[in-house]
C-alpha cells in the first residue's frame, strides 16, 4: 500500500502544512489533497471516530497523497497502537507535562528493543503481512512522526527536558489549551502565549526538534511561522465550511440588495 511520509515531506521541503479532521468523511481528507495539503491531522481527541472511521479516513489520505496522521485521545500506548496498526504515519499525542510523559509516548511507537508498541506483522500497516517483518518494523520505527503536544503553564518550565527526549519530531503549541491554562482562554495571540511560543522555539532548536502550532486564520499563520514555525496545523475542516459557507450567505446578500 502506498506509504506518504510526513517525515520525509519535512526533511525535504522544511514546511508541512496540514489540517485537522473532525468531520467523518473520506471526501473531506481527499479534498484537502487535491488542494495540495501535504498532512491531514484525524482528531480522535475531539471528534468520535471508531476504528472503522479512522481507518477509512487513513485510506482516503493514501488515495489522495496526503499524509495521515492521527492525534491520539491521550498519552496511552493501547490508543497509539491501534492508529498505527491502521496505517497512521503519525501521531499527535496531547497534553505533555513531562520528559516521562514524553517517553512514555515515543516509547509507544518503536517496537523492542527500542519501545514497548505490540507487535503483529498481518495488520493493515504491514499490509496484512506482504510486506517484510524487517522492512516493516523499520519503517514504523524510522518513519512516524511524533508530535508532542506543549499546551498547558506548568509544561512550559520543563520543555527542555520534554524536547530532550530522543525520537520527538515536532514541539507543537496548542494555542487554545495554552491561553486557557494562562487564565486568558481564547486570546490565542496574546503576548504571553507568543512568549512561551518563543521559549518553545528556543528548546526546540537547541533539541533540532521542529517547531509546530495551529492557526485558525491567515493574520494567526502569518504569526507563528515569523516565529519559526515550519509544521503548521491550520484550522478545522468543519470550521473551513462553516466559514465558507457563512462568506457564500453573505456575498448572495449583497448581491441581492445591489439588484434591488
Amino acid at each position: 500500500m502506498h506509504r506518504v511520509s510526513a517525515k520525509a515531506r519535512l526533511k525535504a521541503n522544511g514546511f508541512l502544512l496540514g489540517c485537522f479532521v473532525e468531520i467523518p468523511a473520506p471526501e473531506i481528507v481527499e479534498s484537502l489533497g487535491l488542494s495540495g495539503f501535504d498532512h491531514v491531522i484525524i482528531d480522535r481527541e475531539h471528534a468520535a471516530f471508531s476504528g472503522e472511521a479512522t481507518g477509512n479516513l487513513i485510506r482516503a489520505a493514501q488515495a489522495a497523497d496526503i499524509a495521515p496522521l492521527v492525534r491520539v485521545r491521550k498519552n496511552d500506548p493501547g490508543d497509539i497502537l491501534e492508529v498505527l496498526d491502521l496505517g497512521a504515519v503519525g501521531l499527535h499525542i496531547p497534553q505533555i507535562a513531562t520528559r516521562e510523559d514524553a517517553s512514555r509516548a515515543v516509547a509507544a511507537t518503536r517496537f523492542a528493543p527500542r519501545g514497548v508498541r505490540g507487535f503483529n506483522p498481518f495488520v493493515r500497516a504491514a499490509n496484512y503481512g506482504a510486506q517484510s517483518v524487517h522492512d516493516f518494523r523499520r519503517t514504523a520505527d524510522e518513519d512516524t512522526l511524533v508530535v508532542l503536544h506543549v499546551e498547558a503553564q506548568d509544561s512550559l518550565d520543563r520543555v527542555e527536558e520534554i524536547l530532550a527526549e530522543e525520537g520527538v519530531d515536532v514541539a507543537f503549541l496548542g494555542p487554545y489549551d495554552l491561553s486557557q491554562s494562562m487564565g486568558i482562554p481564547g486570546e490565542v495571540t496574546h503576548a504571553c502565549v507568543r512568549e512561551a511560543m518563543r521559549a518553545i522555539a528556543s528548546a526546540a532548536a537547541s533539541h533540532g526538534v521542529a517547531l509546530g502550532c495551529f492557526a485558525n486564520s491567515p493574520e494567526q499563520a502569518k504569526i507563528w511561522i515569523g516565529e519559526g514555525v515550519t509544521y503548521l496545523a491550520y484550522s478545522v475542516d468543519s470550521e473551513i465550511f462553516r466559514g465558507r459557507c457563512s462568506a457564500i450567505r453573505a456575498e448572495v446578500d449583497r448581491l441581492r440588495e445591489g439588484l434591488s
